[in-house]
């Protein structure tokens, strides 16, 4: 057995002492230039794939700059539908499509202008609350509303008292305001309309008299703007409540009560997303955390030199359009947190502001300017007829809503 070992061992040595004829190295010498070979030819690659990609992400990004530098000028139609006029029309961004409400009823419309479903009822007032999958319909100073989700109307509620603000989560819970001589009611309503065994009494000489409210993403909080009397003057809070387990060993579910408003009336409060909220009062914003549950946190408040002519807001962005005397109208746009993304001059009339995707939109009848979020004036110019709502489907197009007609249009 050792002699067979020693045998091929020997054997070993002289292969590795063989000179190949073609090279004049040996066997060893002959597999060490292949693998140096392969290993240049494999670095070789490497190098060519790591340049194909630094070039590629050049290109995307060269686009991309020039999509964000780039200005439209013209927009055309890519096609038109009619539609019946009615002069109590409303609209809401519902998903990628539209919300069409009327005092005979309420729509929902595909992007081509087509009806996916309705439903009837009779409503003096109609105003409307979009969230997520869910919307709601009810009538200003009446006793109904209307929970639908994208499929159609889930349930409707009748009421004892006149509403006069609602709010919907993205779970399809549903709180409205009620109003009554002596005090309101906050109440909540399930995605069917069933009453929930949830109830906030107010009144003037307590919490405050309500003058908006919105409810979580989520469902879980709830924004409260209050006016209440302190030594007989009126002054304005803002009020949160937690309706989640967290909130139970909280007196009231009441976690949090931010008095630095004074008389500065906050008339509008809007959760941008489950952890940020916003208030919109007439000299500044508010901009609160409620990454603690039960101890939401004043992060930012920017002062406004001026008056506040117009608010915006969207799941990730609030927007107001100021006035200064003897000045001109300054857009501004701020993030959820309270960082300003931009702000601008503008110089044009304008009877709609909103925010839509990654775009802001200022229009009136037939003039508009597009902003991307980021401040780049991405279009100006005329919109063929009149406007009553603007959808942003990206880049470049659009849909067009007007009192008898809706279209689709194409910046270049």
């Amino acid at each position: 057995m050792d002699k067979n070992k020693d045998r091929e061992s020997r054997k070993r040595k002289l292969r590795a002492g063989v000179i190949d004829s073609r090279t004049g190295l040996r066997d060893e010498e002959v597999q060490e230039v292949r693998q140096a070979g392969r290993r240049r030819k494999r670095q070789i690659w490497l190098a060519a794939a790591a340049v194909l990609a630094v070039l590629a992400a050049a290109g995307v990004l060269g686009f991309r700059m020039y999509q964000n530098g780039r200005q439209y000028t013209e927009a055309t139609v890519l096609w038109e539908k009619e539609m019946a006029a009615d002069a109590s029309s409303g609209y809401e961004t519902y998903g990628e499509n539209l919300l069409r409400y009327t005092r005979d009823g309420v729509s929902y419309l595909n992007r081509k202008g087509e009806e996916i479903w309705n439903q009837a009822f009779e409503m003096k007032s109609p105003f409307a609350a979009v969230r997520g999958d869910y919307a709601v319909i009810a009538d200003r100073n009446g006793y109904a509303i209307y929970i639908c989700d994208k499929t159609g109307c889930r349930g409707m509620v009748s009421t004892a008292l006149p509403i006069s603000k609602v709010s919907v989560s993205s779970t399809g819970v549903t709180v409205a305001i009620l109003e009554d001589t002596k005090s309101n009611v906050i109440a909540f309503y399930d995605k069917t309309g069933k009453k929930l065994q949830i109830e906030v009494q107010t009144t003037l000489a307590g919490n405050g008299y309500p003058i908006d409210l919105d409810i979580s993403p989520n469902g879980m909080l709830l924004m409260v703007s209050y006016i209440y009397l302190d030594e007989g003057l009126m002054q304005n809070q803002v009020v949160f409540y937690n309706f989640d387990d967290e909130g139970q060993s909280v007196k009231d579910r009441l976690v949090g009560g931010f008095k630095e408003y004074e008389d500065s009336i906050v008339a509008r409060v809007r959760f941008l997303d489950n952890l940020n909220a916003c208030a919109f009062a007439q000299d500044r914003l508010c901009f609160y955390s409620l990454e603690h549950t039960v101890q939401p946190e004043l992060m930012e408040q920017v002062d406004i030199n001026g008056e506040i002519e117009c608010i915006c807001y969207s799941e990730n962005y609030a927007g107001i359009i100021v006035s200064e005397s003897g000045g001109p109208k300054k857009l501004f746009l701020y993030g959820a947190s309270g960082k300003e993304m931009f702000s601008e001059e503008i110089g044009m009339g304008y009877d709609h502001m909103e925010v839509s995707g990654s775009y802001v939109l200022l229009y009136n009848d037939a003039e508009c300017r597009i902003y991307s979020t980021s401040g780049k004036l991405k279009y100006e110019g005329t919109l063929p007829g009149g406007t009553d709502k603007l959808l942003s489907l990206g880049e470049r197009r659009y849909i067009q809503v007007g009192p008898q007609v809706i279209r689709e249009l194409e910046l270049k």
